[in-house]
């Protein structure tokens, strides 16, 4: 199945329609673009068919060798046949090989070639099942790169989250979903289909009124055993829903103890609940025939769907001259198999629904317009030079409305600010904005009094760089890390970074230095360690504004005392914001905002706060008292 491989790759993702992700798995996008596959499964069919030949004609020389005094092999079957353009294609066969005149090498040639063609069909049906599987996994690999790549555009100003699950299940299981139903489909589609073709021209070309009547009853069993399955799923989906509904009301009533009991409603309560739990049971027990009687009718369908043809075969073979052992044998055979591949067709369906669910959950995804995208005409942002503000800044979440509610704040260039919160969603929301992760709902961010929303992202995210807390380690090596893969910084850059953070003291330490491979595969550094490295990447750009979030995680003095060092060096000549973790880092800056229900609540120096700010006595109790 090629999963329109050619559509996904001609196809922006902004027009990738649902249609088109149904077209995925569509009869007339698999069957008649993979040529090679089709072909593959046309001839494990033929396969099948040769096989089949060869069996039958087997029995039928097992059944009849013991009748005959003499040893003909196949030539008495081959005179016994009924007349057929099947019948007469073997006649002439057995007529031209010799060794199929005598029984014992007729049965090892029989038999041994049945073997052999049947192995063979399984091969092919393999490579077939392995072409499918690569068609497949190279177009959801395409569609795993556009959720990763579009999920990287949307969600750097997820605060809580909620778009990083999303997209994480979506890569992660809906993709496979998608995979695997696919693949399935595909390959029961093809392979079924070019089975129950070849067997019922089979089936007519043996006796072809004697197969119409076997393979009739068969198709209408299965019609009505797909009819019978689908109204026997509804239901029993309907009454489940029910049942659920009624477990929740009975296991509700039990949270009202403290009422019952205080009012006296003992009993009352309990006849209720009896009331509630007899209707619960009786669901179950209609559920419970219901799933019964449909096994009941499956099977009964299935028994039918044997007998009939079964019947039909006997009564020509025994009281009629239609039919001898030889085609009796190779028409009942067929009968069974044209039954397997239609309940291996059942599940067609239900494949395609579950691939087209998964499709257009990721086509829902991909058509989401990111929060923010750069306007026409966007200018580039020189490096800050006199102010950063905030002017009625408004900023709503998934789980936080009214996270920031018009909100004024303006800092002076060169200062050092710490941005302090009780709830740190809204430190993190108003830093957020500075780089455009997201964009304020209402309001304007301003640098140098340019509304940062009319200039370039790339500019943007060059003069005004985020460290933040828990950034993570690429599995590349410690230049790359600092890097990043932009060429304009050079080796020498990227020590020079490496010192003033005091990130040269254990890059050195490492086993190949700079060269030492990080991540999964490579070595594991600590938290102080990694958060050194992400300040090295950071001042490696030479913003012109830095955010810093501090990690959380408990570091041990040396590294605490280097920071502090550190801190006094990158600071000078460029703003820096903190998101502070530490006391001391705290202490030292020149400035400190408070933020309170989405707005400003304090604003002044260390000393200025615990003397005039409750609330700032608060939070500094709350983060740093060791009785909090």
């Amino acid at each position: 199945m090629n999963l329109t491989a050619s559509s996904i790759e001609s196809t922006s993702v902004s027009d990738a329609a649902p249609s088109t992700f149904r077209k995925v798995i569509s009869n007339q996008q698999f069957v008649g673009r993979p040529l090679i596959t089709s072909t593959i499964a046309v001839i494990a069919a033929a396969l099948l068919l040769i096989g089949i030949i060869l069996c039958a004609a087997g029995v039928t020389e097992l059944l009849t060798l013991r009748m005959l005094a003499e040893d003909r092999g196949l030539l008495p079957t081959a005179e016994g046949l009924a007349d057929g353009p099947v019948n007469r294609i073997l006649i002439h066969l057995i007529l031209a090989i010799p060794l199929l005149h005598e029984s014992g090498s007729t049965l090892t040639f029989l038999f041994g070639g049945a073997a052999a063609l049947l192995v063979l069909r399984g091969i092919l049906r393999g490579y077939a099942q392995t072409r499918i599987s690569h068609h497949v996994a190279a177009a959801v690999k395409r569609l795993r790169e556009h959720i990763h790549r579009h999920a990287l555009r949307s969600n750097p100003g997820d605060l809580a989250g909620v778009q990083h699950r999303a997209s994480a299940s979506l890569f992660r299981q809906t993709a496979q979903t998608l995979e695997d139903s696919s693949r399935a489909w595909g390959f029961r589609q093809l392979t079924s289909t070019c089975d129950i073709v070849v067997l019922v021209i089979l089936l007519l070309a043996t006796q072809w009124r004697v197969g119409l009547e076997c393979v009739v009853p068969v198709i209408v069993c299965w019609f009505v055993y797909r009819l019978e399955t689908e109204r026997h799923e509804t239901s029993s989906s309907l009454l489940a829903e029910q049942m659920e509904r009624g477990v929740q009301k009975l296991t509700d009533d039990l949270d009202k103890a403290q009422i019952v009991a205080g009012y006296g409603m003992e009993n009352l309560e309990h006849e209720q609940f009896s009331s509630s739990l007899h209707l619960y049971q009786q669901r179950r027990e209609h559920l419970h025939r219901q799933l019964l009687r449909g096994r009941w009718v499956s099977l009964v369908i299935v028994i039918v769907s044997v007998t009939v043809p079964g019947f039909l075969i006997a009564r020509h073979l025994l009281f009629g001259s239609a039919i001898g052992p030889a085609a009796a044998v190779t028409l009942t055979t067929l009968v069974v198999l044209i039954t397997l591949s239609l309940q291996r067709m059942q599940e067609v369906p239900v494949l395609a629904g579950t691939a087209i669910v998964a499709a257009d959950e990721i086509n829902q995804f991909l058509l989401r317009v990111p929060s923010v995208s750069q306007v026409v005409g966007a200018k580039f942002l020189e490096p800050m030079s006199r102010s950063l503000q905030f002017n009625q800044v408004s900023v709503e979440t998934e789980t936080h409305p009214e996270l920031i509610s018009n909100l004024d704040l303006k800092f002076e260039s060169g200062q050092r600010v710490a941005i302090l919160a009780l709830d740190t969603h809204e430190a993190e929301a108003l830093v957020s904005l500075i780089p455009r992760f997201r964009d304020p709902q209402h309001g304007q961010v301003l640098i140098d009094g340019q509304d940062i929303r009319r200039v370039t992202l790339e500019s943007l995210r060059a003069e005004a760089v985020t460290v933040g807390g828990q950034e993570p380690v690429f599995s590349a090596t410690v230049l790359e890390n600092i890097t990043a893969g932009q060429s304009e910084i050079s080796r020498q850059d990227a020590i020079e970074a490496s010192k003033s953070v005091h990130a040269e003291s254990f890059i050195r330490q490492l086993p190949k230095g700079y060269e030492t491979p990080l991540g999964e595969h490579g070595v594991l550094l600590e938290p102080g360690q990694v958060f050194r490295l992400s300040l090295a990447r950071a001042v490696a750009r030479k913003p012109a504004l830095l955010v810093i979030q501090e990690p959380e995680a408990t570091l041990d003095e040396e590294t605490k005392a280097m920071l502090d060092d550190a801190y006094q060096r990158i600071c000078n000549g460029r703003t820096v914001l903190f998101l502070p973790s530490r006391l001391s880092t705290v202490k030292k800056c020149s400035r400190l905002v408070l933020i309170h229900q989405g707005r400003v609540a304090a604003d002044g120096t260390h000393e200025e706060l615990m003397r005039s700010s409750e609330l700032y006595r608060h939070w500094e109790y709350m983060r740093f008292n060791v009785f909090r």
